[in-house]
């Protein structure tokens, strides 16, 4: 195959790939704003179910306060992608990973609850303790699939397994912009900003203890704010993969005119060559007549 063909088929490939990159890039974009419409909705849900929890732990803990815990067994969710192609997406939250691991120290078990393969050989590589490896896609999670999730924790809250719950993830911020980030869930729960009074604008009428409404309103919340973090990482991916199929497509269309300069400075040398030999051949014949 002589160099001007294989340059035409660099060119024909670089075409293919170009048009694939652009499809993937398209597609990503489309699912953006649906994945974050299901986040923020379920943000509005469980700051609703906050409001009330603020209320009824206020008023549990007004003639006690409550002892700090010391945190021996930790559990913590670490949401990742189960594909590449995603640019910093996954490198970012294995640092907070990192940090988290940092952060706790040696003396507390920390059980490791993992979505994504990524994440999943990370921890392996790292030979951090995974619990539960939960192989499900996140594009298509649903409350159902989340109130599982929420099931188990409550469960190991309630067995005292549990002194303290973390979730790494990445919050999407819009359609360039995505943060990874730690956050701790339980037993801490948000304060207003005007801590010195919690005032809700509707009345709270239960004849169960307040133990059982609490527990009711923490796992409810807890489901609400693990949807939106799973709908947030989900979005924060298809962000990040876009961005990379950008920057792909980009190295595509320089390389595509790279290769189409070579091909036609080739086409061109031998075009001049087959002329010098014209030309050199006409001489030598003019030579030999003479």
């Amino acid at each position: 195959m002589s160099s001007i063909d294989q340059a035409r088929k660099k060119i024909k490939a670089l075409n293919s790939t170009y048009k694939i990159v652009h499809v993937t890039e398209l597609a990503t974009l489309g699912k953006l704003s649906g994945l974050r419409e299901k986040a923020e909705a379920a943000v509005s849900y469980y700051e609703t179910i906050l409001k009330s929890l603020r209320w009824v732990r206020k008023t549990m803990y007004t003639s006690k306060n409550a002892e700090a815990i010391e945190e021996k067994n930790v559990t913590a969710l670490a949401i990742t992608s189960e594909r590449g192609l995603c640019g910093a997406y996954n490198s970012e939250v294995f640092a907070e990973i990192d940090k988290l691991i940092a952060t706790l120290g040696d003396q507390v078990n920390i059980n490791w609850i993992v979505v994504g393969e990524q994440g999943h050989r990370y921890l392996t590589n790292l030979g951090q303790n995974i619990s539960k490896y939960l192989q499900f896609s996140l594009e298509n999670i649903d409350l159902e699939t989340t109130t599982e999730v929420t099931a188990d924790f409550i469960d190991q809250i309630n067995k005292q397994e549990m002194d303290a719950l973390y979730v790494i993830f990445t919050k999407y911020l819009n359609a360039v912009q995505s943060e990874a980030m730690c956050e701790k869930i339980y037993p801490d729960i948000p304060e207003e900003l005007d801590a010195e009074s919690i005032e809700v604008d509707y009345v709270l009428d239960f004849e169960t203890d307040d133990e059982q409404v609490e527990q009711l309103l923490l796992e409810n919340y807890l489901c609400g704010l693990l949807y939106s973090m799973f709908r947030y990482s989900v979005a924060s991916e298809y962000c990040m993969r876009r961005i990379a199929m950008k920057q792909a497509k980009d190295n595509i269309h320089k390389q595509h005119e790279e290769a189409v300069f070579d091909a036609r400075k080739k086409a061109l040398q031998q075009k001049t060559g087959e002329l010098l030999d014209i030309i050199s051949g006409a001489q030598t014949i003019r030579k030999e007549e003479e």
